[in-house]
């Protein structure tokens, strides 16, 4: 990971829009980086007291509303950190407020329209919009980002996430750009076959997520299948295949196993699939929120190789030909498919 000098943040006027668990975690993450946290807004009077108490701001600086936030601070750097519905009004309202860095939690938006909305507004402003996708920023993908397509692994072939129902918009949304990040190219199409069986979502009765199986492709076919099934309630193992071996990560237990034909066998056709093996065993550093979230805001402040609103958007993109695919009854969909609803608004959380 690039490391940037913590100059660029310190001192930033920064505020934090949406206090709940993660939102809070955002005001730790600016702190950590020496930004000056100058006020929040969230509806709840609870989160507002969680802020003044535990962080240091004033009453004055906390509002129930995130507009009037805005119009009262005209902060430099503003966190959205409510859920999907706020997104794009609450990042427009920013831009319009003359912010000039915005970092927006995922999913970007309710809807394909919303996104390419914020995008154009961020264009004409010259606004940095960064959306929370950190997986290049972490041990477990830059690690294995190093290896495939090495002499040892050879090129990726494939990616199987086996998950537990951690929700589509909510969890699967990452595994899109960490696959775009792993590969170098978009998606190309999605084929999704949700479960009819639904679950009570812990943010809310308004709130709807999907459960089930997608299959994601590149262009040039590499593949990543994920299984999250509302049956299925711990554990997630990623398995990268590539030419030579494979990559299986226990991303809860922190646990990374590599094998790879031993060099002799490197040239046989794939259907040897029984050759000898190479076995290292490594241990990744557990994952937390604040490191990766720094990193993401450090990136974005330098220019450089942040997960920006084209990133956020194609990850958008990918959630809503899974449901279009799902609906046509597991038909492959093309991102660039004009079947793709682009005003739809979905009820993620």
């Amino acid at each position: 990971m690039t490391a940037f000098p913590p100059v660029l943040a310190k001192g930033l006027r920064t505020a934090v829009i949406g206090l709940g668990r993660m939102g809070l975690r955002h005001v730790q993450v600016a702190e950590s980086l020496g930004m000056q946290v100058i006020g929040g807004a969230d509806p709840s009077a609870d989160a507002r007291a969680s802020l003044m108490r535990d962080h240091g701001v004033p009453a004055y600086a906390c509002f129930a509303d995130g507009a009037e936030l805005l119009a009262a601070l005209r902060p430099e750097a503003v966190v959205v950190a409510t859920t999907a519905p706020g997104h794009a009004p609450l990042v427009l309202a920013a831009v319009a407020a003359g912010v000039r860095h915005i970092l927006c939690e995922k999913p970007m938006a309710s809807s394909l329209s919303q996104a390419n909305a914020m995008l154009a507004a961020c264009a004409v402003s010259g606004t940095r919009l960064a959306v929370n996708h950190q997986m290049r920023f972490m041990d477990q993908y830059s690690e294995v980002k190093a290896l495939i397509g090495s002499a040892v692994l050879g090129p990726l072939s494939s990616v199987t996430v086996a998950a537990p129902n951690f929700g589509l918009a909510m969890n699967a949304s990452h595994y899109f750009e960490m696959f775009r990040y792993l590969t170098d190219e978009s998606v190309h199409d999605v084929t999704a076959w949700f479960e009819l069986e639904k679950l009570a979502n812990v943010r809310g009765a308004q709130f709807d997520d999907a459960s089930g199986r997608l299959l994601a492709r590149t262009a040039s076919g590499t593949a990543m299948y994920m299984d999250f099934s509302a049956r299925s309630g711990w554990g997630v193992q990623v398995v990268y295949s590539c030419r030579h071996g494979q990559i299986v990560v226990d991303e809860l237990r922190g646990e990374m196993k590599i094998a790879a034909r031993q060099a002799e066998y490197r040239t046989l056709p794939t259907t040897r699939y029984g050759m000898p093996v190479d076995v290292e065993n490594r241990t990744i550093a557990p994952a937390d929120v604040i490191t990766p979230t720094a990193a993401v805001w450090s990136a974005m402040l330098a220019g450089v190789d942040w997960p920006d609103g084209v990133a956020g958007a194609h990850a958008l993109r990918c959630l809503v030909a899974a449901h279009a695919s799902h609906r046509a009854g597991g038909m492959t969909m093309a991102l660039d498919s004009p079947a793709l609803p682009a005003e739809e608004v979905f009820h993620w959380a």
